[in-house]
């Protein structure tokens, strides 16, 4: 009680002086429609600030969680108008096809990943449980990523583009000309296309997307853009640098394409192929 006593008697003028000012303070804004106005406007805004900041601070953190419901969200976009590319298609399929459609998309987490390396894999946090099998092909929003190699109850193990067994059938979007895309095993960020003839005319720029000749990927799924190309001595076809539209250095989420109708069509393959023997 005394340390009290004591206290306000060495600081006796400064309480006095606050006091003071506050009461001043108090009958400005209170006698004064116009500074009542800049107050509460001044205080708006601070608060306004403080709610603003806050906003962003639970908007970084929630980055995760949105992007996870947009990936989600874009598959089901993908299984819903699947069925739209190919309407001739379409009306021969199964019925047990639902609407028709002949690819299934399934979402999945990156939580592995490697670029540096002859042949690189990722690893996905969904596996058979989820309906994720081998031999089934991986995208991601912008472009191809990969093949399904092996895979456990809950887990699965992507070949990925950037690897020199992986070799997918690609094709220039402008008139269907289709060759082999293949990693070289030198920078991420490229791969290159063979088999183009030299009577196609090529440019920078133009656009290489998935062939659709086979199961693992549906036809015009990106794949890059023409770099630059060259001629192979003595043959008649172009090598072309292909910058790949996927950045493999910063994927997160991605989505494994299971074909609906493979088993039917290998089967009918490979029967023919044994009646030609």
């Amino acid at each position: 009680m005394y340390g009290i006593i004591d206290f306000f008697k060495r600081n006796y003028f400064v309480l006095l002086f606050a006091a003071l000012e506050f009461l001043s303070f108090y009958l400005v804004v209170k006698n004064n429609y116009y500074h009542q106005a800049g107050f509460f406007n001044s205080a708006n805004s601070v608060v306004g600030s403080v709610d603003k900041t806050y906003s962003g601070i639970t908007s970084y953190f929630n980055l995760t969680e949105i992007n996870k419901q947009l990936a989600e969200e874009n598959a089901k976009m993908h299984n819903m108008l699947s069925h739209l590319n190919d309407s001739s298609y379409r009306r021969k399929l199964k019925s047990s096809s639902p609407y028709g459609q002949k690819y299934d998309y399934i979402m999945a987490e990156v939580i592995d990943n490697t670029t540096n390396r002859t042949n690189n894999y990722l690893t996905l946090n969904a596996g058979k449980k989820q309906g994720i099998n081998i031999g089934m092909g991986v995208i991601a929003p912008s472009g191809v990523v990969g093949i399904i190699v092996n895979v456990s109850d809950n887990y699965s193990v992507v070949m990925s583009l950037l690897n020199k067994n992986c070799q997918i059938s690609a094709m220039l979007k402008k008139d269907g000309t289709f060759g082999t895309m293949r990693w070289t095993g030198d920078d991420f960020r490229y791969a290159t296309l063979s088999q183009i003839p030299m009577s196609e005319k090529l440019g920078a720029g133009d656009s290489i997307v998935t062939s659709g000749y086979s199961s693992l990927f549906p036809k015009g799924i990106p794949v890059g853009k023409v770099e630059y190309y060259k001629t192979i001595p003595e043959q008649y076809f172009y090598s072309v640098i292909v910058r790949l539209s996927t950045n493999f250095k910063n994927l997160q989420y991605v989505y494994v394409v299971g074909d609906i109708m493979k088993e039917e069509k290998n089967q009918l393959e490979q029967g023919t192929y044994k009646e030609q023997q």
